[in-house]
């Protein structure tokens, strides 16, 4: 008897010896200039209800922020998430063109964003979990540029930043570079950020624009029918503009490379960048930062780990 316990005894030790160690959350801020492409919704989609991330924040860029931070402020209520904070930056100049997305949220007052301005919310939030906070940016990067001004020691507080931003070598779209969105909106907050010296992540058009909604992973959402799902459903209606319109899964991807560094790409390589004055992303190896930049997405397997997390 005693011997066959105590072989059983070593199984078991042998087995939770092999078994995979559960990994603590990664805590992140959220920084998007949600209300504008529909990404910036599906991606704060992921971030607040996926048990791989502790949501510490959302922050607010670009345009019209107060009216962006509604959005926020109503998707996390959706999902009972109204004790994250929402925290609007400075408002900029709007981009051109109607945002239909916001009257999904322009009379939502049950969840409003917090005093703090957001490159507050930034720093202090970073001061208070040092090296540990995992800053994800997939906007214009005023708020990270301004919470860098408030605190020049930001580089060494934040554990990672992780960017959806720039064009390096070219795209789906473009055999060049362009000027990027999320750099261009702000170029000279960009050159701050680049030239920061933070341990620094970035997943460029190079990558993101080969990844597209297909209309049976719409559909796989849409029939889940959760709060979060008929949300996400309700904006992406109000962002279409024709039938043959499809989301490309910008920041998706930024926040699925937060939770597993490299998985879902092919390459990941470490380039000299900088920004320029017309707002493209250069390799430059004389006066570039170090940056990891992600290259030949994992279609596939990124879309089951994200399509999974949203009608988990």
């Amino acid at each position: 008897m005693f011997i066959r316990s105590a072989a059983l005894s070593l199984a078991f030790l042998a087995w939770a010896a092999a078994a995979p160690v559960p990994q603590a959350p990664v805590r992140v801020i959220l920084d998007t200039d949600i209300g504008t492409d529909i990404d910036d919704a599906w991606a704060l989609g992921l971030a607040m209800t996926s048990p791989e991330f502790e949501l510490l924040g959302v922050t607010i860029t670009d345009g019209d922020t107060a009216a962006r931070a509604r959005i926020a402020c109503k998707l996390l209520h959706t999902v009972d998430r109204s004790s994250v904070p929402v925290a609007v930056g400075r408002p900029t100049l709007p981009p051109k063109g109607i945002d239909y997305q916001l009257s999904w949220a322009e009379e939502f007052t049950a969840k409003r964003p917090v005093s703090l301005p957001a490159a507050q919310l930034i720093v202090d939030t970073v001061r208070r979990f040092p090296n540990q906070v995992t800053l994800v940016a997939v906007g214009p990067l005023q708020n990270v540029a301004d919470a860098l001004r408030l605190e020049p020691r930001l580089p060494t507080l934040v554990k990672r930043v992780v960017l959806m931003s720039g064009s390096i070598r070219g795209s789906a779209w473009n055999p060049a570079p362009v000027a990027e969105w999320n750099v261009v909106r702000a170029i000279a907050d960009a050159q701050l950020v680049y030239a920061a010296g933070f341990p620094l992540t970035t997943v460029p058009l190079d990558s993101t624009s080969y990844v597209q909604l297909k209309d049976e992973e719409r559909e796989r959402l849409r029939a889940r029918a959760t709060p979060l799902t008929r949300s996400l459903e309700a904006l992406y209606r109000l962002w279409l503009d024709g039938p043959s319109r499809r989301m490309t899964l910008h920041d998706q991807l930024a926040v699925a490379e937060t939770a597993r560094p490299g998985e879902f790409f092919g390459r990941c390589d470490t380039l000299r960048l900088r920004v320029d004055d017309k707002g493209y992303t250069r390799i430059d190896e004389a006066d570039g930062r170090p940056t990891t930049v992600c290259f030949e997405p994992k279609r596939d397997a990124f879309m089951r780990y994200y399509l999974d997390g949203l009608t988990r």
